[in-house]
């Protein structure tokens, strides 16, 4: 079955292989597919891999009025639910990454162990309030989705992999992704991180906790990461070389074997 119900909401999910789960939750503007290289790596490891596309994305409902991540994290935790899941591995990537954090904090018990990359333990400043304000407006235009992706592309996975051939590539594919955005939705989600704040919550987490950065990622720079680690028992901080918001995909090696050999360690809950 490849989509959930859960009240008025329709998730979209890949599930495959039958190991531990780990479940993967991807950025905004993106989709589950952001998750490919990562879902070969964990599937190669033994690992049963769940990718669900977050509300207002890929082949799921649109966000609703008012949607936050800790709704959002609300909702993962329903889908563990209906796989008859009590826990998993799980990793989440900016927007996703914030999501799995409210899933670590809210529902410790859930998380076995946690991987976040370029995400945020609050988006209380004055940068960051402007930045989605911006974004909002952006969006707001004609074709809007489109204009915001071709603004950010070169940030998200970085001025080299950009100009490569395999980034020109990518970039086809995920220009025709945001053709088909909600512009409504990423609107709504603008509006609901900027309520997003965890920086006095994140202490609950009890899950062992690996915070990954890149070197040059501009969205979320490496001392977003190291105060999130700070905040966290059990956790560790690896910043990865290169630069790129969406760093998972041009450092696809480096980020799969930090995760992957993460994922091998034993079990640890404060």
């Amino acid at each position: 079955m490849a989509f959930f119900i859960h009240g008025p909401h329709r998730h979209y999910y890949y599930d495959s292989g039958a190991g531990s789960p780990v479940l993967l939750l991807h950025g905004l503007g993106n989709s589950g597919r952001a998750w490919a290289p990562q879902a070969s790596a964990l599937l190669s490891l033994g690992h049963r891999v769940i990718v669900s596309d977050l509300l207002g994305h890929g082949a799921s409902s649109e966000a609703p009025e008012g949607i936050t991540a800790h709704a959002q994290a609300l909702e993962m935790l329903a889908l563990l639910d209906h796989l008859g899941l009590e826990s998993t591995h799980l990793i989440g990537l900016s927007l996703g990454g914030m999501v799995a954090l409210e899933m670590a904090c809210h529902a410790p018990e859930a998380v076995q162990q946690l991987v976040v990359a370029g995400t945020f333990a609050s988006m209380n400043s004055t940068y960051r309030q402007g930045l989605l304000n911006d974004w909002a407006a952006n969006l707001a235009q004609a074709d809007g989705c489109l204009k915001r992706f071709k603004a950010t592309w070169p940030a998200l996975v970085g001025a080299d992999y950009a100009a490569s051939a395999e980034g020109q590539c990518l970039y086809q594919a995920w220009h025709a992704q945001a053709a088909q955005l909600s512009a409504q939705s990423q609107i709504r989600w603008c509006n609901g991180m900027k309520r997003y704040d965890l920086s006095n919550q994140l202490p609950a987490i009890q899950a062992a906790t690996l915070v990954l950065a890149a070197e040059g990622d501009l969205i979320s720079p490496r001392s977003e990461a190291e105060d999130i680690t700070q905040r966290i028992d059990h956790a560790r901080q690896i910043t990865l070389p290169g630069d790129g918001h969406v760093f998972n995909i041009p450092y696809a090696q480096a980020f799969n074997q930090a995760i992957c050999t993460f994922l091998q360690e034993p079990l640890q809950h404060a």
